[in-house]
């Protein structure tokens, strides 16, 4: 379906021109007006003039910001910070939520663009983005998060890294027998966090990390299952390392039930410094994901984008820190 961008390129127009054609509340040369009304008909374009009042009741300037689920704990704190960031510059933010739907995210973006916003923050929840790949070019867009080959600027945390930092920080301590759990071996930022883990693990002459990993964890009940078995299959790991905060709960109650105690038997280490995980007993050590703390540069790139329609790839990898509380200590002598 045809937008306000498509009809000012036919028009060979700038999309502000477009725009206030169709508003009508403005001057535009007569010659011009006319090859915009022309490129409209030529394309079928049929304004919305209930979206285009909706925005222009508010700030100057509206953005949508897709996630793929607010009950991740992770993404409250996103997306509070991004929309202070934008109330700050005077602007509003539509949020919403794909629940890992990629059609969702297909009709998100189509709405979006009905609601003629200034721009879309995109967080996917897939490793292929082929079905939004059509609205790329026509609209400033920043994707948050993970990293594609596009005509768009791509942020994200270095995965790998933090992940790096994160294993080298246990084994600081003497452990050796690391479990490694993992959400969701597919998507993109978990197979980075993977690499960066076997990486310090061969660095450091780790040859047995394979028989600790435990993949595929989808939920925190699923969590606490395999925490377990793990903790009764023979030989013990020292210390776990989650690639989700939100697991670590399930991970937490299946040392409780097994009588051991965190750090003193078992370390814990997680990865995102979600707000609760600050107050398990004890606080979790962890990689704060560092998305939050550069909302301003976030925002920063869609309104440069909305600005300049640059249309190039570009990356940014954030930095993780470490935010070291008390779930990791020595492990016992044997």
């Amino acid at each position: 379906m045809a937008g306000i961008r498509d009809v000012a390129k036919l028009a060979n127009v700038s999309p502000s021109t477009a725009s206030r054609v169709l508003s009508g509340n403005a001057y535009v040369e007569p010659d011009t007006k006319e090859k915009v009304l022309n490129a409209m008909k030529e394309l079928g374009y049929k304004p919305n003039y209930a979206a285009r009042s909706l925005k222009n009741r508010g700030s100057n300037k509206m953005f949508g910001l897709i996630i793929p689920d607010i009950t991740n704990p992770y993404y409250p704190e996103l997306v509070k910070k991004i929309e202070q960031v934008a109330n700050n510059a005077g602007c509003s933010m539509i949020l919403c939520e794909t629940l890992g739907d990629a059609e969702k995210e297909k009709r998100f973006f189509e709405s979006l663009m009905h609601l003629f916003v200034d721009g879309i923050i995109f967080i996917s929840s897939t490793n292929s983005i082929e079905h939004i790949r059509p609205y790329i070019g026509k609209i400033p867009l920043v994707f948050l998060n993970r990293v594609y080959d596009v005509e768009a600027p791509c942020i994200s945390l270095d995965n790998a890294q933090a992940a790096y930092d994160a294993v080298n920080y246990l084994i600081k301590f003497g452990h050796r027998k690391i479990s490694v759990l993992i959400n969701n071996t597919e998507n993109q930022y978990n197979k980075d966090r993977l690499s960066g883990s076997i990486k310090a693990f061969k660095e450091n002459g780790i040859k047995d990390y394979e028989q600790f990993i435990i993949r595929n964890i989808d939920s925190i009940e699923d969590a606490y299952e395999k925490t377990d078995r793990m903790l009764n299959s023979g030989e013990r790991p020292t210390a776990f390392f989650i690639f989700n905060d939100y697991l670590s709960f399930g991970v937490y109650k299946a040392i409780n039930k097994n009588g051991l105690s965190i750090p003193t038997d078992i370390s814990v280490m997680g990865f995102d410094d979600t707000l609760q995980v600050r107050y398990l007993n004890p606080p979790l050590t962890t990689i704060r994901h560092t998305s939050a703390d550069n909302a301003q540069y976030i925002f920063d790139a869609l309104m440069a984008e909305n600005r300049n329609h640059n249309n190039k790839h570009s990356v940014t990898l954030f930095k993780g820190n470490l935010i070291e509380r008390e779930s990791v200590t020595f492990p016992k002598e044997e």
